[in-house]
């Protein structure tokens, strides 16, 4: 009588480590590896950003090839896993009856979106110094614009977008820690250059706006605002939200609510009322072209009430204020 003997591999695993946050990058136990062509890097990067879930075949066939399919798109799927496997490691993806999943893989998306998380929980849990530390340590992945040198696909595209938005979420974690921090100082000029790369996202007007306020430069956060409010306005069709008109408002009221904590860094005295003149009188100057140019919108308004005379429309509270 016989036996056999079942041999088992017990060689390490190879290291495989994925990145996305830049140009499409892979190493296999610290070296650098082409994957063999550019519909591998497809399907290695869309393994890579679904968490060790299974992608079905049929959802890499769509997202490969869209409408250009191959005669035997299922035999071709096998044969680019196959020669992944061939080259990362076999036990590098996992097929099942639900389709493929990467095993063993460290993905930078993985890290920075599990990094943001954290922050998130930190500054909510008052922990700014924290939250800051992680959300500047999720934004030092980057590399540049993701996803790039992967073939130019709907779903590559649709990614790269997901996750740019992402990188704006971290920023705008960093920037509210900064500012809870008292480190406003340090972030006008950044977000100055945040809100011209996205303009349509009002928490970024908010915390410049906060930024320039607690840098004693009220002239210049309202002249935000009015940026802000034009950009909403002329090309959305819409006001600022409720959270941006209450800033605004806090402002021109200089409500001790929004004045921060003191800087922590290149802190300065306050001015004497005397040398703060020219600031005072650029503040009252642009309350004035505000309160003109709120005029000017209202009398466009009642531009239709022309014919039923001046008796029948009635005087807005701002009316004279600007003279």
């Amino acid at each position: 009588m016989t036996s056999s003997t079942v041999a088992h591999d017990d060689r390490p695993r190879a290291r495989l480590e994925i990145r996305l946050l830049g140009t499409f990058h892979v190493t296999v136990d610290g070296r650098p590896c082409r994957t063999g062509g550019s519909k591998r890097d497809g399907l290695l990067a869309l393994l890579a950003v679904r968490r060790g879930r299974p992608v079905s075949i049929d959802a890499l066939i769509d997202e490969l090839w869209g409408s250009d399919v191959p005669a035997l798109p299922r035999n071709a799927v096998h044969h680019h896993v196959v020669r992944l496997r061939a080259t990362l490691g076999q036990e590098s993806i996992v097929g099942s009856r639900n389709g493929y999943a990467l095993a063993n893989a460290t993905t930078d998306v993985l890290v920075f979106e599990d990094l943001l998380v954290e922050a998130r929980a930190a500054l909510r849990d008052g922990d700014a110094r924290t939250a800051a530390d992680l959300a500047e340590r999720a934004l030092s992945l980057w590399r540049g614009q993701a996803l790039q040198g992967l073939p130019d696909t709907d779903w590559v595209r649709a990614e790269a977008d997901r996750l740019e938005e992402l990188r704006f979420d971290a920023l705008e974690e960093r920037f509210e820690a900064a500012l809870e921090l008292g480190e406003h100082r340090e972030i006008v000029s950044e977000l100055q250059q945040a809100v011209c790369e996205r303009p349509f996202r009002e928490w970024l007007w908010r915390q410049l706006m906060l930024a320039l306020y607690r840098c004693g430069r009220a002239a210049d956060a309202l002249e935000t605002y009015r940026s802000a409010w034009r950009v909403h306005v002329e090309q959305l069709g819409l006001e600022p939200g409720p959270e941006l008109r209450r800033i605004h408002q806090a402002i021109l009221a200089h409500d001790p609510a929004i004045a921060g904590v003191p800087a922590t860094r290149h802190a300065t005295l306050p001015l004497p009322l005397e040398d703060r003149r020219g600031e005072l009188a650029r503040v009252l100057d642009k309350l004035r072209e505000d309160l003109r140019h709120a005029e000017e919108l209202y009398e466009r308004a009642c531009g239709a009430t022309e014919g039923i005379g001046p008796a029948a429309r009635p005087t807005p509270a701002f009316a004279g204020l600007a003279a």
